[in-house]
This record gives structure tokens, sequence and C-alpha cells, in this order.
């Protein structure tokens, strides 16, 4: 890794927001950082995405939307790739969240998610309530 991909990565960590790191054509990494201003952010092989992978054959035009959902992140495939979109090797249908550390294989292209400060919290399932015993 190059002193300059190295910064780059090492800025996006400080920041303390989310960043998509991936290798370009020449094979060097890239960095995008999620900060507040993105909302959405599209991955494709046509020059007006945000993650533009040109030299990918397999991915597609708009290949995968990835979307704010509150504090967090999630890839949105819609259906319209050709090749379908892979978290950590399983392919998505539709909207699935991401979380730090997943690998997103759009072709042959894989793009790291990382969430530094990303909060580890699983929803705790509760009791189911019994409308019969939640009289006044």
């Amino acid at each position: 890794m190059s002193e300059d991909e190295q910064a780059a990565i090492v800025a996006a960590q400080r920041l303390g927001d989310p960043y998509l790191v991936w290798r370009d054509m020449h094979e060097r990494r890239r960095v995008l950082s999620l900060r507040d201003g993105w909302e959405r952010v599209t991955v494709g092989r046509g020059s007006c995405a945000d993650v533009s992978l040109p030299w990918d054959s397999e991915v597609s035009r708009v290949h995968v939307e990835l979307v704010r959902i509150g504090d967090d992140w999630a890839a949105d495939d819609d259906g319209l790739s050709r090749n379908g979109t892979f978290i950590n090797e399983e392919r998505i249908e539709r909207r699935r969240r991401l979380l730090d550390g997943d690998s997103l294989r759009v072709g042959g292209t894989v793009i790291s998610f990382h969430a530094p400060y990303q909060a580890a919290d699983e929803t705790v399932v509760g009791e189911p309530i019994d409308p019969a015993s939640s009289g006044p």
C-alpha cells in the first residue's frame, strides 16, 4: 500500500464517519468518506456513478445504491443489475444493512465498508403482549 493510500485510509478513520475502500483499474486503493452530506451513493460502471467502475464489464451502469437510513447505511439492489450484488459473498435481494467490515462485491470489484463508530446494538426481542391480560 502506498503512502498516499495509507494516508487516505487514516484520514477517513480519523473522521469517524463510515467510508468505502476499493481498488481502481490500476490496483490503487480508493477511499470515499461517507460524511454527513451523503444520503445516497451510486455504484456502477457509468461515469455518473459516485463510485465509478468503468473497467469492470460485469458491473451494470447503475449497479447498486448505498442509502443512509438514520445512522446506518444499507445496500439497495433493486434487481436492475444483471449480475447481482453480494455482501460477504451472499447475494442480496432488495435492501440490506451494512455492518462495519462488510465486503460488498459488484462484478469483479470488492468494496469494503467501514463504520468505525457503528453501534453494535442487537435488538432484543420482547415477550408478546397478551391483549386479554392488559385490561384497565
